[in-house]
């Protein structure tokens, strides 16, 4: 079985009605949901973004856990090439890599800055002059190193939270370890260790078992990007 685990807080989640053959479970963190929708919802409290969700879908299931498991925001419709907009093409990859992302980035020694660019974002400017974000007292590599101490500098990395994973990778670590993570993502709506682990997912399963793909993916981006310009 497939699960397909969603963070939704006021996304229109119609467009998941088609996928029937998934087991869907909503983590809503906004107003309550239209009775339309018969999906498994699960009302949680609007902390940690996206992270805290996986997070605590993964603790609370740890023993349960679906053979495959897709985490998606509520709306993927604006991530581009980011985000499968075909959700089969998630449960192909798994089937065949245990791991999928619909296109890998890569994390080098520009993207280790206390708060990952963050600050400099017009996307999260206002947010993060108003306070909104909450800071960290430790900074992106020093959290990174302390969860898996041999990281490298070059790194696979996902984009947008959004991204596949099998059970046999989720259980390669234990829950205590899940738990520690979650503790640093829930006492705020937008924590920036959230960012954090949005950048940290790719590694933490697969650890750059993909890198290879990783190389020629960033260089479709940017061809992409030049060809767009």
């Amino acid at each position: 079985m497939t699960s397909l685990i969603i963070s939704r807080y006021d996304e229109d989640i119609s467009w998941l009605k088609k996928y029937k053959n998934f087991n869907i479970i909503i983590y809503n963190k906004g107003e309550p949901l239209s009775k339309e929708f018969n999906f498994n919802v699960q009302e949680i409290t609007n902390v940690g973004r996206e992270s805290h969700t996986w997070l605590f879908h993964i603790i609370k299931n740890y023993k349960n856990l679906d053979e495959y498991n897709i985490f998606l925001q509520g709306r993927i419709d604006d991530l581009g090439c980011m985000a499968y907009q075909d959700l089969n093409k998630y449960k192909k990859d798994l089937i065949k890599n245990q791991f999928s992302v619909s296109r890998f980035g890569l994390l080098g020694p520009f993207h280790w800055g206390f708060n990952v660019g963050i600050e400099k974002d017009p996307k999260y400017q206002k947010q993060w002059n108003d306070g909104e974000i909450t800071r960290s007292q430790i900074g992106f590599r020093s959290y990174a190193k302390k969860y898996f101490p041999k990281i490298p500098i070059f790194l696979s990395t996902s984009y947008g939270g959004c991204f596949g994973v099998s059970k046999n990778l989720i259980l390669n670590y234990e829950i205590d370890f899940y738990k520690s993570l979650i503790n640093t993502v829930c006492n705020s709506s937008n924590p920036i260790e959230s960012h954090y682990l949005e950048r940290l997912w790719c590694y933490m399963f697969t650890r750059n078992r993909f890198f290879t793909k990783t190389i020629i993916d960033v260089t479709k981006t940017k061809l992409e990007r030049f060809i767009g310009n």
